[in-house]
């Protein structure tokens, strides 16, 4: 305990007090007559003491069933602790790392124009009524009600906060663009929250919204910070890939993810190794490798082979040409069933930007039979999509029922209340349903059918969902839109990007998503009254862009990438807690020279202040203390050791007794150790290293 003197009404730190203050930090002083005690403050070194830090082990951890290998680590090396389903408390150690990464985040914003702010957590109701997300972000909005009965959500995203504060500002246009970004805490009511800090319920995001008067301004700010986001994950020497994504419920018109390479990845990537095209599962573009013209081509080689077998007439091309057959009835099988179509059926809700009033269409989608149907990709075929659903035939014929006795009740109750209105009430019994509700029809590019030969199977798949049927010339046949991709790439697919070869295959990877980057538009801005002040003063919504990086998920994502459960952590250099750990093997004797590196580094190397451990537990056995060590993953670990050397005289005789030399052994990660022979030698191989 630190006692205090009571001297002329002032209380003063007694000497031993101070001694034990000074033990820890060293100060710039200055000595005054009348107060020899005072204290100029000036730090130029923290000791750290391994004995002080808060860092739990627990070697008994047993891995769960939906637990990975990364979050049973982190629970083991005290960095993190389960509060409940999806909530994590990060211990003081990860904290060191969250916050490494914190600033390598804010120097890249920095660098690009970004301003660092902070919003509320607690989301009014209103707001996100105004941009319709509190009903369509559905279940995983977590919604509460204050005592008097006012609704709020916790923050998943803040594009309606963010957007209000600038509306509300008088802005000359020679403020924008503006980069208003906030590193802080989002929620999400995750259905089944795993993996720890890769999945939960809370999560700590970096989230920054631009502001700009053009597009083509817009476009400039969204690869600006784009090429930021590619600074931070290379200073984390994170092995990842950005690839084109679908906007979500978040909503744009482009969109990027950033994506750290790994197998216990949750999101599918497709990639070609030749033109270096990446892009998620939801935005790939491939082409079936098995094209009819291919199979055809196989099938003719084959015949001839059997005809080469059948004139050379040997008894062993006999049973060679009975494999050749059952090759050539799968090539004709394949391409038989090849251009079979099937159906698929999506309804699309949009919220025009100028209107209150949603719209509901329907979109038919023609895919071959083995193909799957990419729900994403129908999105840019529409404008302002609120939400879109998969409909099944029967959910189909449901919802066509539902719409037309909707309309019929209220024709019904309008010439109740109006008999003059019984012409136009008539008239909207005639209607259809296809002209109540708007229908298009998309073919996909790989469905190789002219338009004649697609006419029939079109008209079968159709019939029964339309109850009619449909003529050559019907609007839906006529005005079908053809050539776009609607399937999901898959492994094997042919790579489509004009930079391609036109020959390389596509492949997959798993990827863990750690960023997310949108080019907004003016969805939110046009709702809630961001505008600037174009010619004749009107009044136009300003163009924006939205990006997002997970910091925890980042944490996580290092810990997944480079570290290993029978070996500890692995840490890049720009976010290790610590840099160096100091272990006297003999702490009694060697304690205080410790002490003396640790204090000599921190003041010659200024970025070493508080970056260095010193190991004092005398209870705890030197082995322990290397395995813990090492298990922490300080990049540099640094032993005190001492070796028996005999003095030898100036004739070159051996004299006695022997003298202990201290020496020093360097472990750079799994580099070969160093071994440094003095205190000199030791601070200068670190200024080498660090300056």
């Amino acid at each position: 305990m630190i006692s205090l003197i009571k001297k002329s009404n002032k209380y003063l730190i007694s000497n031993n007090s101070l001694n034990l203050i000074n033990r820890f930090t060293t100060t710039t002083t200055s000595i005054n007559s009348n107060n020899n005690n005072e204290i100029i403050k000036s730090n130029k070194f923290i000791n750290i003491y391994r004995s002080n830090l808060f860092i739990p082990f627990q070697n008994d951890q047993k891995i769960g069933s939906d637990m990975l290998e990364s979050q049973l680590l982190m629970q083991k090396g005290g960095l993190i602790r389960r509060l409940s389903a999806g909530t994590y408390s990060t211990l003081p150690f990860a904290q060191k790392v969250m916050e490494n990464i914190i600033k390598i985040i804010d120097e890249e914003m920095e660098k690009v124009g970004g301003q660092k702010m902070a919003m509320p957590k607690m989301l009014p109701r209103e707001l996100w009524d105004k941009t319709g997300r509190w009903d369509s972000a559905g279940d995983d909005l977590i919604k509460l009600k204050d005592r008097k009965g006012e609704e709020y959500c916790l923050a998943p995203t803040h594009e309606e906060v963010i957007t209000t504060i600038v509306a509300n500002e008088s802005l000359a246009n020679s403020c924008f663009p503006i980069k208003l970004y906030q590193i802080g805490e989002k929620y999400r009511d995750e259905v089944r929250p795993r993996f720890g800090l890769l999945r939960g319920r809370e999560f700590t995001m970096k989230d920054m919204y631009s502001f700009d008067t053009s597009k083509e301004a817009a476009e400039v700010t969204y690869y600006q910070v784009k090429q930021a986001y590619h600074n931070i994950l290379e200073r984390l020497e994170l092995p990842y890939a950005c690839v084109e994504a679908d906007s979500g419920n978040i909503g744009g018109n482009m969109s990027h993810e950033f994506q750290v390479l790994a197998n216990v990845g949750e999101d599918s990537l497709i990639y070609c190794k030749n033109c270096n095209y990446h892009a998620n599962i939801e935005k790939a573009k491939g082409l079936p490798s098995t094209l009819i013209k291919k199979l055809k081509k196989q099938k003719s080689i084959l015949k001839k082979q059997i005809n080469q077998n059948i004139e050379n007439n040997n008894i062993n091309n006999n049973n060679n040409n009975e494999e050749i057959n059952k090759q050539i009835k799968e090539i004709e099988n394949k391409i038989k069933t090849f251009n079979n179509i099937k159906l698929s059926i999506m309804k699309i809700t949009t919220l025009p930007s100028n209107s209150d009033k949603e719209i509901e269409e329907i979109a038919f989608i023609i895919n071959r039979v083995n193909d799957n149907f990419n729900h994403y990709s129908i999105k840019p075929n529409y404008n302002d999509i609120k939400q879109t659903q998969v409909l099944s035939p029967e959910e189909y014929k449901k919802y066509r029922s539902i719409i037309m006795k909707k309309i019929e009740n209220d024709n019904n109750n309008n010439n109740d209340n109006d008999d003059n209105n019984n012409n136009n009430n008539n008239n909207n019994e005639k209607l259809s349903f296809e002209e109540i509700i708007k229908h298009k029809l998309f073919i996909d590019g790989s469905v190789q059918l002219d338009d004649i030969s697609i006419y029939k199977p079109l008209k079968s798949l159709l019939k029964k969902l339309l109850k009619r049927n449909l003529s050559r010339d019907d609007q839906l046949i006529s005005s079908m839109d053809r050539g776009q991709n609607f399937r999901e790439a898959v492994k094997g697919d042919l790579c489509v990007q004009s930079d391609c070869d036109g020959e390389s295959l596509l492949d997959t990877k798993r990827g863990i998503e750690v960023g997310h980057i949108f080019y907004l538009g003016t969805k939110y801005s046009s709702k809630l009254g961001a505008n600037y002040t174009g010619p004749g003063q009107q009044k136009i919504p300003l163009e924006m862009g939205c990006f997002g990086i997970g910091v925890s998920r980042l944490l996580a994502t290092i810990v997944e990438t480079f570290s290993k459960e029978e070996s500890g952590f692995v840490w890049p250099q720009q976010v290790a807690p610590y840099q160096i750990i100091i272990v006297p093997k003999h702490l009694k004797s060697q304690l205080s020279l410790a002490e003396s590196i640790s204090q000599q580094l921190q003041t010659e190397i200024p970025s070493l202040k508080s970056r260095i451990i010193i190991e004092d537990r005398p209870k705890t056995h030197f082995g322990q203390k290397v395995l813990e060590s090492k298990f922490m993953g300080i990049p540099y670990f640094l032993v005190i050791d001492n070796n028996n050397n005999k003095s030898i005289d100036e004739v070159g005789s051996e004299s006695s007794p022997t003298t202990k030399v201290d020496t020093f052994k360097i472990e750079y990660k799994s580099e070969s150790p160093t071994l440094i022979p003095n205190q000199l030698d030791l601070i200068n191989y670190f200024k080498n290293k660090f300056n």
